[in-house]
């Protein structure tokens, strides 16, 4: 099994949980190396805390198990048939009745639901136990971190020397998603907000066109051998106001403050407030309305959150964003992020990009 199968089986047997529940997701990618489709047809990998495991799946997904050598037995049910007696015979052959179960965060609830109302079993939140697995990386996890950062810097570059007036936010889109494959990555995604949207921090829309002396907010990530990349730069088309200039230095500031709490055993809810405090003591604290980051790797966002709410401490190996933003509706929004891993030598911010401000 994988490195990442034996810190789940870890994490695992050190719970209350009999089992696990993994459906299709980038959790399971991560344990059988693939994720069928996920759809209203009950599947999952099931694993005893004895380290056994099993799949069960409708017979449309028996062909893409087959792919896999990390599920165990493979047991099937047919849609005229339903999936509920099958699966209640298969948890009794593997002394899982009765048994408290922890599940993915992707599960369906409706057949989470539907299973308790008739089978003997308990199934509970595993999020937080799962995340576990992601929080400290491997020195192998950090390098390919540094990799897949290093190619989201370079698409980031060649991205900001494409903006000009008169193109549309969707044509930077399809510039990103071409330069990340000509890298062998694989997108993850792409925003790109101009003008006002930029102050909406998940804006989702494509069809604005760049206008002369306008802000473009530019949102990237991609995975490459299975890690993931994140990082943000706010570019200006022309002449910024003086407003977005003092906004963009506050949320500079910030950045850098945030990157340099960055020590072990500091808390992680002390980087969020220190970073944060300096954007309140500007006068703009009612505008930084997101947390301050996110862990990064298997997943674009996991353990640890960089929030106030936090009870982590920094540890060696943490990988984690630093993103404060200021976002003013109807005027604009600006944010500055990087990728960071924590090392027995301090903090490494994994994205070299420079952070001055970029006008093209």
């Amino acid at each position: 099994m994988t490195t990442y199968y034996e810190k789940l089986l870890r994490n695992l047997k050190n719970s209350d949980l009999d089992a696990m529940l993994i459906v299709p997701s980038e959790e399971l990618k991560n344990i059988i190396g693939i994720s069928p489709i996920l759809c209203e047809r009950f599947q999952g990998l099931f694993i005893k805390k004895n380290g056994e495991n099993f799949y069960f799946c409708n017979l449309l997904t028996k062909s893409d198990m087959n792919h896999s050598k990390n599920c165990g037995n493979v047991y099937t049910w047919f849609d005229n048939d339903g999936y509920m007696d099958g699966l209640k015979k298969i948890l009794n052959e593997h002394n899982l009745l009765g048994c408290t179960i922890g599940v993915n965060s992707k599960a369906r609830a409706f057949n989470i639901l539907d299973i308790m109302e008739s089978i003997d079993i308990k199934f509970v939140n595993s999020k937080s136990l799962i995340e576990e697995v992601n929080l400290i990386k491997s020195l192998d996890e950090i390098e390919k971190l540094k990799i897949v950062a290093k190619k989201t810097d370079e698409v980031m570059m060649s991205t900001i020397e494409f903006i000009k007036a008169g193109i549309s936010e969707k044509d930077i889109y399809d510039k990103i998603i071409q330069e990340f494959k000509s890298r062998s990555c694989i997108p993850d995604f792409a925003l790109v907000v101009s003008g006002s949207n930029s102050a909406l921090p998940h804006y989702n829309g494509n069809d604005r066109i760049i206008e002369d002396k306008d802000i473009v907010l530019l949102d990237i990530g991609a995975k490459y051998q299975g890690m993931s990349s994140d990082v943000t730069r706010t570019i200006f088309v022309g002449e910024p106001t003086k407003k977005m200039r003092e906004v963009y230095e506050i949320v500079l500031r910030s950045n850098i403050i945030g990157e340099n709490a960055i020590a072990v055993d500091n808390s992680i809810a002390g980087l969020d407030n220190i970073a944060r405090k300096h954007i309140e003591d500007a006068g703009y604290g009612q505008y930084f309305t997101t947390r301050l980051g996110h862990g990064i790797g298997y997943s674009t966002h996991e353990e640890p959150y960089v929030t106030k709410n936090s009870k982590k401490k920094i540890e060696v190996g943490m990988a984690f964003t630093i993103e404060p933003g200021i976002y003013i509706e109807d005027e604009f929004g600006i944010r500055i992020e990087d990728s960071v891993v924590v090392t027995d030598e301090g903090v490494e911010i994994l994205n070299k990009l420079s952070k001055d401000m970029i006008i093209v």
